[in-house]
């Protein structure tokens, strides 16, 4: 039987705020190729797991490793490029700037034009109202269509591995499922 790799490991994480605990020794071992979900309720801790996981926000204690590299004090910054996204929670797109720029964002870390170029046509194949909107502010977009230009702002980075923080919230029913075919479909290759 083959040895599954691991995409990343987070070992005996502990962050807290003052002297409540929002993680306290939370282990989690992805392997490449899974797709994952963490459910609680609010104020659980998912956010502070996927902020702690992406460099956003340090742990006390524990460790975090992304394809077989310690990252636990490295910064979100420089986890980017290692191959890692990170798709936040209320989309957080730059409502003053167009949605092409917004997407050109997310390829900061990249330096060929070209591939550039082919990522952003596979961004506009998964999300084609995306391209028909390239040009309109991502503010004026629904909040469907605002998630849509997180993930494509995401994917743009070219990452190995996304980790999303609620895809789904705010979304109407027939948003949620669009949401998550696309999520498949990006899983598959």
């Amino acid at each position: 039987m083959e040895e599954r790799k691991y995409s990343f490991r987070l070992q005996n994480i502990v962050k807290k705020y003052g002297i409540s605990y929002a993680l306290e020794n939370v282990s989690l071992h992805v392997f490449e190729g899974e797709v994952i979900g963490l459910i609680g309720a609010n104020g659980a801790g998912k956010t502070t797991t996927l902020q702690t996981i992406t460099g956003m926000i340090p742990s006390k204690k524990g460790s975090i490793t992304f394809n077989g590299t310690d990252i636990t004090k490295v910064p979100g910054h420089k986890i980017v490029p290692m191959g890692m996204a990170h798709v936040p929670e209320g989309r957080r797109v730059f409502a003053q700037l167009s949605v092409l720029d917004n997407l050109k964002l997310g390829a900061y870390t990249r330096n060929d034009q070209k591939e550039i170029q082919e990522s952003l046509q596979m961004v506009y194949r998964h999300f084609p109202r995306l391209e028909e909107r390239k040009n309109q502010m991502a503010g004026t977009l629904s909040g469907g269509e605002q998630q849509m230009l997180a993930m494509g702002r995401a994917l743009m980075s070219k990452p190995s591995i996304v980790l999303m923080d609620e895809p789904s919230m705010g979304l109407s029913p027939i948003f949620v499922n669009e949401i998550f075919d696309i999520i498949r479909v990006v899983s598959e290759g």
